[in-house]
């Protein structure tokens, strides 16, 4: 009985500690430079942050569970994105990244990367290996919302359903991204 009473209290105190940990750590990389990766897509096609150096970046991390999460922000991105100039669009980067690592039957995720990045007309990625994961600091079984800016810094970050007032602030955000040099 005192064991198990002990066990609560312990448990009671390091949960909030470990929240709070957690959700520091995704802002702490606010302002940083982003983590080198590869990622590769259904078609087998790898992609690194080099690859795209020179572009602001919206990147979608996500396990499968979560790919609806944040549902609304990217059909306004895709708005937003769609009534850019040509000029702007070409200085945007959107990449889809599903958590892969640990699956089974790997030629039928393959498959369903080349469905879905047809249906959601952009390539999607598979994080194969969780080296992506584990350096962006993604949350398990949540959206993870990452924007980076021309040089490779990281200038925003959520994890979980962002707020309907918080899309317009990520639209401005990336007007503002493309402007700078």
């Amino acid at each position: 009985m005192r064991r198990a009473r002990l066990i609560f209290i312990v448990s009671f105190l390091v949960t909030p500690l470990l929240l709070s940990a957690a959700y520091s750590a995704n802002d702490s990389l606010i302002g940083s430079s982003a983590p080198s990766f590869k990622i590769i897509s259904g078609d087998k096609e790898a992609l690194t942050l080099d690859d795209i150096k020179g572009k602001v970046v919206v990147l979608f991390y996500e396990a499968k569970i979560a790919i609806e999460q944040n549902r609304k922000l990217k059909t306004s991105l895709d708005v937003f994105y769609d009534e850019q100039s040509d000029s702007v669009k070409k200085d945007i980067v959107r990449i889809g990244v599903i958590d892969c690592q640990g699956v089974l039957f790997r030629r039928e995720w393959e498959k369903n990367l080349r469905h879905n990045s047809e249906k959601e007309k952009l390539t999607i990625y598979g994080d194969w290996d969780g080296k992506m994961s584990a350096d962006y600091h993604a949350k398990e079984d949540e959206s993870n919302v990452i924007i980076i800016n021309k040089k490779g810094i990281i200038r925003y970050y959520a994890s979980g359903q962002v707020e309907d007032k918080d899309i317009g602030i990520i639209e401005d955000l990336l007007k503002n991204l493309v402007k700078e040099n």
